[in-house]
């Protein structure tokens, strides 16, 4: 009798565990190694299957990357992120200050993809973490470029872009030298997603 009731107890944590609202929880592992060897094969070129800008497309950039590493479409209102082919995606895709939120926010669909963000290098920074760099504009604050960190390359971490195409490069090409702020997003190692998103 005893057992029985452990039994079903624990049956009764797991399904609670699996689900929010009454609705199941898939949880995706994100890999770096594949968000970086993503972020080396394109950084000098564009993807085709994508949509691409010649003079704007960071973020497009790194929402491949991302995207590649097993991060999923997100359809919050007002928060949408996904690819749309060779058509024009979402703005959270391809805009900095849309697409830092949009993955930075937690929604009863998704967790976080941004789990944390910092002014300086943290501890646990790893390959397929991303980088917000901007300039005060007006007196405020305004992200205007992203990166994405592929590894290290002689005891430094190296960093891949578009607009500007650079394969392994240092931060230093970027900030301070063209932008005056800074933010290391660490992505989410996983991320739950509700069934069916």
């Amino acid at each position: 009798m005893f057992v029985a009731f452990i039994v079903v107890a624990l049956a009764g944590a797991v399904l609670a565990a699996g689900q929010s609202g009454g609705r199941g929880r898939e949880r995706v592992t994100y890999d770096r190694g594949a968000a970086a060897a993503y972020a080396d094969a394109w950084a000098l070129g564009n993807n085709p299957r994508y949509w691409s800008s010649p003079d704007n497309d960071c973020a497009n950039f790194v929402s491949q990357c991302l995207a590649a590493g097993g991060l999923r479409p997100l359809d919050a209102s007002g928060g949408e992120w996904r690819a749309n082919g060779t058509e024009f995606p979402t703005i959270a895709w391809v805009n900095c200050i849309a697409q830092k939120r949009s993955l930075s926010a937690r929604t009863e669909a998704h967790s976080r993809s941004i789990a944390r963000s910092t002014r300086a290098l943290s501890r646990g920074w790893a390959a397929g973490d991303v980088v917000y760099l901007g300039n005060t504009v007006a007196g405020k604050p305004e992200w205007q470029h992203v990166i994405i960190c592929v590894g290290k390359n002689g005891g430094h971490w190296v960093y891949d872009s578009h607009t500007t195409a650079h394969l392994q490069k240092p931060i230093d090409v970027w900030y301070p030298e063209h932008f005056s702020l800074i933010s290391y997003c660490h992505i989410a190692d996983v991320v739950s997603y509700a069934e069916g998103e």
